[in-house]
């Protein structure tokens, strides 16, 4: 059974979202309508310029969400394949079963967003991001195209 679940994080008041590079863990925020147009695809990290997809630029307070999120989902199917056990088994003479306490769920965490990066503009695309400030002294690359 496949289960699709969505996650959303309030921008900044400025319309940012926070990304975090996974291979040098550069922090920096992107307008969320630009980063979700149909033609990004990757995006390049302002700090080591290597490009990765989108996905791979989620903030860690994203993934832990998103992984409470699946074991409360998975705790509840669990809980409700032990209901069923315990149904099914009262029908049977042979068998007993018991299920016990319901397996626990964990409350996610709230996500919001700091706002606490400098912001520049990026003069080859037209565009804007925010980088932390030792980002934006060595001459960011262009998260959208790239450009140095």
């Amino acid at each position: 059974m496949r289960k699709h679940i969505v996650i959303s994080k309030q921008s900044d008041i400025d319309g940012f979202s926070s990304f975090k590079c996974s291979l040098c863990g550069e922090e920096f925020k992107l307008k969320t309508n630009e980063v979700q147009e149909d033609d990004v695809i990757e995006l390049f990290c302002p700090s080591c310029g290597i490009p990765s997809p989108i996905s791979s630029y989620y903030t860690d307070d994203i993934l832990e969400h998103a992984q409470t999120l699946a074991m409360n989902e998975a705790m509840n199917m669990l809980n409700d394949l032990f209901k069923g056990f315990e149904k099914t088994a009262r029908k049977n003479k042979h068998i007993t079963f018991k299920r016990g306490k319901p397996l626990p769920i964990n409350q996610p965490r709230s996500l919001f967003e700091n706002d606490d990066l400098e912001q520049i503009e990026f003069l080859c695309c037209n565009k804007k991001a925010k980088l932390s400030l030792l980002s934006k002294t060595i001459k960011p690359f262009c998260p959208y195209c790239g450009v140095n």
